[in-house]
């Protein structure tokens, strides 16, 4: 018998030409909603009138903000799909490779692990920048401070309550690293975590960089702007925020380099990962 978890959704990106969901294996019947986003907004719906589709969003969009915003406003006052119905929201890019089979499973484990914040751990050889996402061999769950905007999975109490600032990062960038972090402590929903028993693959590069938006901002303008609304709530909810999530989430800067100051703390964890590695070998 199936956990009676509640029902969650995936939202799929699509550029309204490809063919719909190319990217993802449909192995099983999925055990999820499918959200369909037209970022054309000139789509032809016969394109994708054989895939299991439950909802469909076509809007012109710049970028993953944008997205994420349309798609907040689809649920707002949604009396037939009411956000309240869904334990949880993922929104998948057109470049990543997923299978319905690893979808499902990782919706289980998340369910089962009752996370509130999660995504996919990241294969070796795709296009990747952050090495904290990138698979672990031998580890089913590993918490850490926030997941990528590229493929993240949110509860949808934390989605909805996001849904205001949306507006100010049309990249999406700050959305991932600083503004859902600080409401899941607001909303008491701290638990974040790659989920490594389910890999997927990035394709394509990272085009947000150096682009100037339609609001006349770049990637890291809207940065700065989502972290300063950040330091705004937190000052509002002072009891909530100790100065480890200052020093661990708010107070790092987005720079396209990784800082000498964080490499030099990484060697302590490097070396005990470094000793368990000869450890294991020792028994083989």
């Amino acid at each position: 018998m199936e956990p009676n978890y509640k029902p969650s959704i995936v939202a799929v990106t699509w550029d309204g030409v490809s063919p719909a969901l190319s990217h993802i294996f449909q192995d099983v019947p999925p055990q999820f909603e499918i959200l369909l986003f037209d970022n054309t907004g000139k789509a032809d719906k016969a394109l994708f009138a054989h895939l299991p589709i439950t909802h469909y969003i076509s809007h012109k969009t710049e970028c993953k903000g944008d997205i994420i915003e349309h798609i907040y406003y689809y649920f707002q006052n949604n009396t037939n799909h009411p956000p309240a119905n869904y334990k949880y929201i993922g929104i998948i890019d057109d470049d990543v490779y997923f299978s319905v089979s690893d979808l499902n499973k990782l919706l289980f484990l998340a369910n089962l692990e009752e996370l509130d914040v999660f995504q996919a751990s990241l294969s070796h050889d795709g296009v990747n920048s952050h090495r904290q996402l990138v698979h672990k061999a031998g580890v089913i769950i590993q918490e850490t401070l926030w997941v990528e905007i590229m493929a993240p999975f949110y509860d949808m109490e934390i989605f909805m309550a996001a849904g205001p600032y949306y507006q100010h990062s049309i990249s999406g960038q700050g959305i991932d690293v600083y503004l859902i972090p600080t409401l899941q402590r607001i909303l008491k929903k701290n638990k974040t975590a790659v989920v490594h028993a389910v890999q997927m693959k990035h394709r394509r590069p990272f085009r947000t960089d150096f682009r100037r938006f339609v609001n006349g901002k770049d990637n890291l303008t809207e940065i700065n702007d989502i972290k300063n609304i950040c330091y705004q709530l937190a000052s509002e909810h002072k009891e909530l925020f100790d100065q480890a999530f200052y020093d661990n989430v708010l107070d790092i800067k987005y720079i396209r380099a990784i800082p000498l100051k964080k490499k030099l703390k990484r060697i302590k964890p490097m070396l005990k990962n470094l000793y368990s590695l000869i450890v294991d070998a020792s028994y083989r």
